[in-house]
């Protein structure tokens, strides 16, 4: 028996592990509006990100994996800010109703929610092609927050984690890249435990909320790098009035990727497959040893690759490989439309 959409909300994201208890939350789901008090002295950061079937990850994708994609990226841009999680809203589109997939999303959103303290305060569900809508909201003290328009001509170049294990992951879920028909695996189906390793790394993405929090103090700007390394930071670049120095062998790689792609392929991975969700930010000379001493606290892995130069653009060396001379892109939302 279907139910009907207030039912739905009720039984689904009417729950313990999508509400923190946080007392700026004054009113949360049940009402016409959500009413949210932001703390004295500090500003209310607001992220959208909207995940569709069919372009954001494939038809008949597992629920839980959908609902951890769906709100790791749209952390991954409080991260970016170095914003604390707040609350957030979900809009949901279903094509139909399935009691087995409610449970599953709402369980994994849950779990999720939890882990990073933000609340569910409200949202919409309809019928219709599906999509996810989720808003994010948190907050910095005023002056805080970083942004892409801070780097300084001598900063260090930093990125966390690993790049490009979206990229395949992509791949592994049979799915074509935007990279282009030679961007493929050496043995394909590579080994299960590669492929389920990849397989995590596209669908669940580990917002660096933590990092940025511990590592705020040091950073001069950021940027969560969602569509490849390459665009990303040209956007760091471009809203800075700078340049860019990257040594392409110091861009960090797991272990499963350099087993499974060609060398070439692994920096098409990481500067243009995009959807690593991960960190890159710059940090002036003096403050190097500071903020590694606190991304160590904070238990990320950082590496770095580069310096911000006077000038434009990215310059890579050594020579061997110069992405700049490439035609591949970085990652767009509308395919038939790359710039």
């Amino acid at each position: 028996m279907e139910k009907s959409e207030f039912q739905i909300i009720k039984k689904y994201f009417i729950a313990p592990d999508l509400n923190t208890g946080e007392k700026s939350i004054e009113l949360g789901i049940g009402d016409d509006a959500a009413l949210v008090s932001i703390p004295a002295d500090h500003n209310l950061s607001i992220s959208t990100d909207v995940l569709v079937e069919g372009i954001h990850f494939p038809k008949n994708a597992d629920a839980g994996l959908i609902a951890k994609k769906a709100l790791g990226t749209n952390l991954s841009d409080l991260a970016a800010m170095a914003s604390k999680p707040l609350c957030f809203t979900l809009g949901l589109a279903l094509p139909d109703f399935s009691e087995d997939w409610l449970h599953k999303f709402s369980k994994s959103l849950g779990e999720m929610a939890k882990h990073f303290g933000i609340t569910l305060v409200g949202g919409d569900l309809t019928e219709g092609p599906m999509a996810i809508a989720i808003q994010v909201h948190g907050i910095n003290p005023i002056g805080m927050a970083l942004r892409r328009s801070a780097a300084q001509v001598g900063d260090h170049i930093y990125v966390t984690g690993k790049l490009g294990d979206a990229a395949i992951g992509l791949l592994c879920i049979g799915e074509s890249s935007h990279i282009g028909c030679s961007f493929k695996l050496i043995d394909d189906p590579p080994p299960q435990g590669c492929r389920d390793f990849f397989v995590k790394a596209y669908y669940e993405p580990e917002p660096r909320v933590d990092f940025a929090l511990q590592c705020r103090d040091y950073i001069n700007s950021a940027i969560d790098i969602s569509d490849g390394l390459q665009g990303d930071l040209a956007h760091i670049l471009s809203a800075s009035n700078v340049g860019a120095l990257i040594d392409i062998e110091k861009i960090p790689f797991s272990k499963a990727a350099i087993c499974c792609l060609t060398s070439e392929n692994l920096y098409r991975a990481a500067l243009y497959g995009g959807e690593d969700y991960e960190l890159c930010v710059t940090v002036t000379p003096e403050n190097c040893s500071k903020f590694e001493l606190e991304a160590l606290k904070s238990n990320t892995e950082i590496t770095r690759i580069g310096e911000v130069i006077s000038g434009s653009g990215i310059q890579f060396f050594p020579s061997r490989y110069n992405p700049s001379h490439s035609t591949d892109q970085s990652y767009s939302h509308f395919r038939g439309n790359d710039t």
